[in-house]
């Protein structure tokens, strides 16, 4: 959802950086999780990913000589798309709201977290001494159904949002959501959010994964795991990079100042183009970040690696990787052609090694265009309002003359297919911003991190629910029958009474 860094990452000195974090409070932002916060107006998203990185050259070793050639005698020919798409195995066929969503939160991963939960609290109460009035002093085993029920209220969260836990449980007229009272009592929530956890503490010192990662590694584990199993991406997809905001002191946090959020916890993503469904992810957690693919050699640069790392079980069949140019080289691009029988193109950095003199230096002015190719693999620098520089494996040097804000304008083919596929991961944030469940603030980084999985997961189901049934159903009516549902097949489990009396203004008149 790795160790060399990005100028997009614009890293700051130590004592600039904690001035910044000391002095901005974990609010959440408005704006989409996957915009660039920048001024410039921008028609193309392969001339704002042209400008937007700066990536020096790197160690990556190419075992073969390139020697690039005039586009002349060029002959693309992209892969033949053999692979199939759409939902897999368990989730063929299944047209159920409630069951598609519990193809990723199913009955082992939440039985696991009632565990956990329970075990985290006894270790936490085991021996304390608490006040009188303690809520926890009324802490009961959560159960299955609870957890159910809790991750629907996060959803309805996302759906009804508001600026505290409690305030949902107002019963000010004015601002009143009695659907909250009526499935749970605040105190219950409040101690379920309290103990909510997804692996034994008691076991750190046998786990193998990822160090920084042990809070959450379970989940994060799991769903990757079913994300991959129960659907297939189209013969388009995108790798880019998405921002979970967080401001609270964390080791691994970035600082991407092109992105909305500009402070938070990095994943590296491969989505779906055509819907945005994410597919796999990697959590960076900085030079540690743990990439182990068996494709993955020593000449290879960490970008390199975490594009294969991605997408390795993909490879072979014909599809086509979108990325921008912090992922993209000459010798990626041709790993990927030639080895994979999978085709590459993106906007790259005329830093990056191996690219082709002539076309890194020729100056050119606007409209102007020089490329070359070795065997498969092209690049061209063309200048629009800068130079923007494109790499691909069946792409030539070609134009076509489109029509945007009314004027007729001539632009690479490839430029124009960019733009139009590398939207999957953006795709994805635009979705999932109207419904944010992770928008509260929160005192631990990985709550956070769980409630953006979850807020996934939910898109996730509506993509295969839609493909699986045809409807054409919107977001919001999905994610209401979601909660919905798992409230009348839940919450008969959950304590919901709220004893005694309660102060309410409900003499607010109505207006009329």
């Amino acid at each position: 959802m790795a160790s060399t860094s990005r100028s997009r990452s614009a890293a700051l000195h130590d004592e600039e950086l904690e001035l910044l974090l000391h002095t901005s409070s974990e609010e959440e932002i408005s704006a989409s999780e996957s915009e660039r916060d920048t001024d410039v107006d921008l028609d193309d998203r392969a001339l704002l990913d042209s400008v937007i990185h700066d990536v020096s050259d790197d160690d990556e070793v190419s075992t073969q000589a390139f020697v690039w050639e005039s586009m002349g005698n060029y002959q693309g020919q992209r892969e033949h798309f053999t692979g199939s798409f759409g939902p897999q195995g368990g989730a063929l066929n299944v047209v159920e709201i409630v069951d598609v969503f519990e193809l990723f939160f199913d009955k082992q991963m939440v039985n696991q977290i009632v565990t956990e939960t329970n075990r985290y609290a006894e270790q936490f109460l085991r021996g304390r001494d608490l006040p009188v009035r303690s809520p926890a002093r009324a802490w009961k085993p959560v159960t299955e159904g609870e957890i159910y029920v809790l991750l629907g209220l996060f959803m309805l969260m996302g759906i009804i949002q508001k600026p505290t836990l409690r305030s949902y449980f107002s019963t000010r007229r004015i601002m009143s959501t009695p659907g909250f009272r009526d499935i749970i009592s605040r105190n219950r929530l409040e101690l379920i959010c309290k103990f909510l956890h997804f692996v034994d503490n008691e076991t750190m010192s046998t786990y193998q994964g990822p160090q920084k990662l042990f809070k959450i590694f379970p989940l994060i584990s799991h769903l990757n795991k079913k994300f991959q199993e129960i659907y297939l991406p189209s013969q388009n997809i995108s790798v880019d990079e998405s921002l979970t905001l967080w401001k609270g002191r964390l080791s691994f946090k970035q600082y991407l100042p092109l992105k909305a959020s500009k402070f938070g916890i990095k994943t590296y993503e491969l989505c779906d183009s055509a819907t945005g469904y994410l597919w796999s992810f990697l959590v960076y957690t900085g030079k540690d970040t743990k990439l182990d693919s068996p494709l993955l050699t020593p000449e290879m640069n960490k970008p390199t690696s975490i594009v294969l790392q991605l997408v390795e079980p993909l490879l072979k069949q014909g599809r086509t990787v979108w990325m921008d140019n912090y992922y993209n080289s000459p010798f990626l691009a041709r790993t990927l052609k030639i080895t994979y029988k999978t085709d590459c193109v993106g906007t790259l950095n005329l830093n990056r090694k191996n690219v082709p003199p002539q076309v890194k230096n020729t100056k050119l002015k606007k409209g102007e265009i020089v490329a070359q190719h070795c065997g498969p693999v092209s690049i061209t620098k063309w200048h629009d309002k800068k130079n923007v520089t494109m790499i691909s494996t069946y792409h030539s040097h070609d134009t076509r003359t489109v029509t945007i804000r009314g004027k007729e304008v001539v632009k690479p083919v490839s430029v124009l297919d960019y733009n139009k596929s590398m939207i999957g991961v953006d795709l994805k944030d635009q979705l999932l911003h109207s419904y944010l469940i992770e928008r509260k603030k929160m005192n631990k980084w990985y709550m956070k991190l769980f409630r953006r999985l979850l807020n996934t997961s939910v898109l996730n189901a509506l993509i295969i629910y839609k493909s699986n049934t045809g409807k054409n159903i919107d977001q919001l009516s999905f994610r209401i029958e979601l909660v919905e549902g798992l409230f009348l097949k839940y919450a008969s489990a959950v304590e919901h009474k709220v004893p005694g009396r309660h102060a309410s203004d409900n003499s607010v008149p109505r207006l009329t």
